[in-house]
């Protein structure tokens, strides 16, 4: 069990500065680009037209940033470390320049499958480098590092998409991105060591990720369809073909997941619940507190936009705050973390119509509070706890699970949130009704995860922290 103490600095030292700056820049990518597309989106649709596949711009994005991910160990697999990661940066390029020349909505949408391919495949393979890269002590600050990127991009991105968009230069959104991703990937070429081909798992495993994506497509289909029946239909048809996706994969010698990857016999089983259902308090406070503080509190576009992002600066202060725990401290923020997070979109519910802003923005914080202590040390305890010979699968499966908790809860959100009247039109009671159902009812998914996590807690003390256990194989 690792014991040296780590600081921020070692980020930078014994040759790991190349790599903190290569993986971190990556990140970047695919933050920045999120926000700064979707504040440009409707000066895009004014020019190439488009409008009925407004939301299909998020969907085929969101649908092919999870499909990357799955598809990032069998990348490597195939083409080595370096030219995996090198390759995932040319296909987000090739995207991004495809996007900025689009003439109309159809090669847009076909630009950013692209991209979301490429996106997901650079952070699927960044989660597995910070494993292979970086030892214990310092993979949770190498993630929280991560964390405060994605923050930061929540704050600027929308000011560099909103900067381009009144220049009348929507097109400078992706223009933006190029030299970055052209210095990324210069930078991945020289910096990422060679290695992790497997000349006996060489073939990509095509029908099970055609397969996951279907899944996926179909959850996000079912968040826009208007038939109260139609929605459920969709929803519980995704959630089956994703299901089949993980049972085909179960007995597959090139697999995509690690094995049983959410049993509860297992380390991993645990976590990854954890991972899915800690999701549900950002996806509950993002889709719904900025409209909530513009048609509750009447507060301006601007201060609700940046008041919805304070969960994000929550989580990435928290995450930089706690990386360097003890092992003590980690095993309390685990299950602690959770808890926070579902007491938080809990009291959003209650709260909100009912009392002052300011206080349901504190109940935000301790969202982002809870999710911030926990995140980084519950993907440094999966990827420590991951079974031997299945190590980059697992790193690399971590988001492609995260991605997926988020599809499913964005689909379900919305579900609740018509249930609860927001489908009879945006006013300030039907506002009220609909984010109380959809906070109360996602408090659910991270107070359970709390439980969960202490199940985690038990695998590793068994597994890991005690000695003679371990010893033992017990």
């Amino acid at each position: 069990m690792e014991t040296k103490k780590y600081t921020w600095a070692d980020l930078f030292r014994e040759g790991r500065a190349v790599y903190t700056i290569s993986l971190t820049l990556a990140i970047s990518l695919h933050a920045m680009d999120a926000f700064i597309v979707s504040t440009v989106m409707p000066s895009v649709v004014r020019e190439i037209g488009g409008a009925q596949f407004y939301t299909w711009v998020v969907m085929l994005y969101m649908t092919a940033s999870i499909v990357g991910p799955a598809s990032g160990a069998p990348v490597r697999l195939i083409l080595g470390t370096r030219i995996g990661y090198v390759g995932a940066g040319l296909v987000f390029l090739a995207g991004t320049i495809l996007a900025s020349l689009a003439p109309n909505m159809g090669t847009l949408l076909v630009a950013r499958v692209v991209q979301g391919l490429g996106a997901g495949l650079i952070v699927s393979q960044n989660t597995a480098l910070i494993s292979e890269l970086f030892p214990g002590n310092l993979r949770t600050r190498m993630i929280a590092m991560n964390g405060m990127v994605w923050a930061t991009a929540a704050v600027f991105g929308p000011t560099v998409g909103g900067l381009f968009d009144q220049l009348g230069m929507w097109r400078g959104a992706f223009w933006f991105a190029i030299p970055i991703i052209i210095g990324f990937t210069f930078v991945a070429a020289r910096a990422i060591p060679e290695g992790g081909q497997d000349a006996k798992r060489r073939r990509f495993p095509i029908g099970r990720v055609t397969i996951l994506g279907a899944g996926v497509l179909v959850v996000a289909i079912s968040g826009v369809v208007d038939a109260l029946p139609l929605r459920i239909l969709a929803l519980v048809a995704g959630l089956a073909i994703i299901w089949s996706s993980f049972r085909t994969d179960r007995n597959a010698t090139n697999k995509i997941f690690p094995s049983k990857p959410f049993s509860f016999v297992g380390a991993i089983g645990p976590a990854y619940w954890v991972f899915v259902l800690i999701v549900v308090a950002p996806v509950c406070v993002g889709t719904f507190m900025p409209l909530t503080y513009r048609v509750v509190y009447g507060l301006s576009p601007l201060a609700s936009g940046y008041l919805g992002a304070s969960l994000a600066l929550a989580w990435s202060t928290s995450g930089i705050l706690t990386a360097g725990a003890n092992l003590k401290w980690q095993r309390i923020f685990i299950v602690v973390g959770p808890a926070l997070a579902g007491l938080g979109i809990l009291g959003i519910g209650i709260s909100v119509g009912n009392l002052a802003w300011q206080v349901v923005t504190a109940f935000q914080l301790l969202a982002g509070l809870g999710i911030g202590m926990s995140m980084s040390h519950l993907m440094n305890w999966t990827m420590t706890m991951a079974a031997p010979g299945e190590e980059s699968i697992t790193a690399s499966s971590i988001h492609t699970v995260r991605s997926l908790g988020i599809a499913v809860a964005a689909a379900s959100a919305g579900l609740v949130a018509n249930l609860g009247g927001l489908g009879d039109g945006i006013s300030v009671d039907s506002v009220i009704r609909a984010v109380s159902w959809v906070e109360s009812v996602g408090a659910i998914a991270p107070l359970s995860g709390a439980l969960i996590a202490a199940v985690l807690v038990g695998h590793r003390r068994r597994r890991i922290d005690d000695p003679q256990r371990a010893a033992l194989g017990a």
